[in-house]
């Protein structure tokens, strides 16, 4: 009797998690529709155009992703999308069991006038810097303090020395607080840890500012195709 009332219990909590998890999903639906609605531009809750297919390594990262919840317009003249993606790290216990580990993102995508190698920018720590170690070396820059603070890969070195200059290395390091930055051929994608959708709009600002740092030798030395 004591056995059939745990399992009643463990499956009315786990009812009531999975409800909760339902109308928190449904109240962030809503609140991204109505921000899309409020600065014009589309809705759609799934990712109709396959963004997921572009070749982004935060985008291939883990054994699952899904990008959804997607706004899509035109800010400043530029095309960009914002959107949630997640992806997934599927663990086994070694006795046939198995467990997920989630990654949550928001993220911001641009289209600009360029057609630019692959590049992605991201933190240094502990386990970058003995990367370093092992071979797998980043392009270094002339800035020690941009050095320390960010790992840079890019196909072509001289994209990356063209592109963070003395002044956007500044910007970059002033306006910190995103996950990792890619650029590939006109895109540019910017990605930060899961926010509340009242605070979308601070990666259109941040994608709009980058685009003004980007020196105009980019734009000359890769034009678009």
């Amino acid at each position: 009797m004591l056995v059939v009332l745990v399992l009643i219990v463990v499956a009315g909590i786990a009812g009531v998690a999975a409800y909760l998890r339902f109308k928190a999903r449904q109240a962030r639906v809503r609140a991204v529709a109505a921000l899309a609605q409020q600065i014009g531009f589309t809705f759609s809750n799934t990712d109709v155009e396959h963004l997921v297919g572009m070749p982004f390594a935060l985008f291939s990262k883990g054994d699952g992703r899904r990008i959804e919840l997607v706004v899509s317009g035109v800010h400043n003249g530029v095309p960009m999308r914002m959107f949630d993606y997640w992806y997934y790290d599927q663990n086994s216990d070694g006795r046939g069991g198995r467990s997920r580990m989630y990654h949550r993102f928001t993220c911001a995508l641009a289209t600009i006038p360029a057609a630019c190698p692959r590049f992605r920018l991201g933190h240094e720590d502990f386990v970058t810097r003995l990367g370093g170690h092992l071979g797998l070396h980043d392009v270094e820059l002339e800035y020690d303090d941009f050095n320390r603070r960010f790992r840079v890969k890019c196909d072509d070195q001289k994209f990356a020395f063209s592109l963070l200059d003395g002044r956007m290395m500044q910007w970059l390091l002033d306006a910190d607080g995103f996950d990792s930055v890619e650029v590939d051929g006109p895109w540019v994608l910017l990605a930060r840890p899961k926010l509340d959708p009242e605070r979308w709009l601070d990666l259109g600002s941040w994608l709009d500012q980058f685009h003004r740092q980007i020196p105009p030798v980019v734009y000359s030395t890769y034009p678009p195709r």
